[in-house]
């Protein structure tokens, strides 16, 4: 008990330290933190057929009281948003979908963690989710939007979907761990499996039993979900993702959807439609010189 109890410790430290290494209390809760990814407006942000364009922000903020519902001793994730008083935007200010866009900077591939992936890696565009496996708004993206993204454009080939871990607490961080340790071609239905039952397993009286559980239904051993959580190396890789992320493409809550490597960055539980209409822009976009 004792010796579970100083592993849980050197986990809980490691992610600190390197949440810490980026921006401390800046990049988790500091004072417009929101303000710093470059939010996709108009087209990506949805509109209402009766009323003022919603912008991604304000989709994501919608979230917020629901998230605050269902905390427990766990703990949800903080997302590191803030809430704003966005004032309705008009036609005329709405950016273009490739206004200011970032120079594309990819993480590094940590061999600890390797790729985990689906669709076409030759496809002309690339989409990261960055998520917390903790994170509400995650699972409402996952369980409401993602899951119509697969079917029209990662099982078409039309894209490039890769999933990336950003935990933040302890957790995420064990739940992110067991799902590495699984076989690659498992390791999508156990993330799914995850978000699915999000509400359960951090609910329980001992997270670690329920993950446990789950990891049995993917074909986890008790003895490899143990050694599992005790890979160091691993613990270490998905810390240093945080301090990675965050710096190359300015991560500060989750879900994060990072188009090309950081042409763009999208936040917040996005709706299909706006999603959609985005990835179709990104895609014409990529296709265009060839047509020409």
């Amino acid at each position: 008990m004792a010796e579970n109890k100083k592993s849980a410790g050197i986990l809980i430290v490691v992610v600190l330290m390197a949440l810490a290494g980026v921006a401390g209390a800046y990049m988790m809760f500091g004072k417009d933190a929101g303000d710093k990814l470059p939010i996709i407006q108009g087209d990506i942000a949805g509109k209402s057929e009766n009323g003022p364009e919603v912008t991604a922000e304000e989709d994501h903020d919608d979230h917020q009281e629901h998230a605050s519902d269902h905390h427990d001793h766990h703990g949800h994730d903080h997302h590191g948003h803030e809430h704003h008083n966005n004032q309705p935007q008009t036609t005329a200010e709405k950016p273009s979908l490739f206004d200011d866009l970032k120079e594309a900077n990819p993480l590094a591939v940590n061999p600890v963690l390797g790729v985990r992936a689906a669709g076409n890696p030759d496809a002309p565009v690339k989409l990261t989710e960055v998520f917390s496996l903790t994170c509400s708004h995650c699972a409402t993206f996952h369980n409401e939007t993602y899951r119509h993204i697969k079917e029209e454009y990662i099982d078409t080939g039309k894209i490039y979907y890769v999933y990336q871990e950003f935990p933040l607490n302890a957790p995420a961080l064990h739940a992110s761990m067991v799902a590495r340790c699984l076989p690659e071609e498992r390791y999508a239905g156990y993330i799914d499996l995850l978000f699915r039952t999000q509400e359960k397993w951090i609910a329980a009286p001992d997270y670690k039993e329920a993950l446990r559980q789950n990891a049995k239904l993917a074909g986890m051993s008790d003895e490899e979900f143990d050694t599992c959580l005790d890979n160091k190396p691993l613990q270490e890789a998905l810390a240093g993702v945080i301090q990675e992320a965050s710096k190359k493409w300015e991560i500060k809550s989750t879900p994060s959807l990072v188009f090309n490597d950081g042409e763009k960055v999208v936040v917040g539980a996005q709706k299909y439609t706006p999603m959609a209409n985005a990835i179709e822009q990104f895609i014409a976009r990529a296709q265009a010189p060839a047509s020409e």
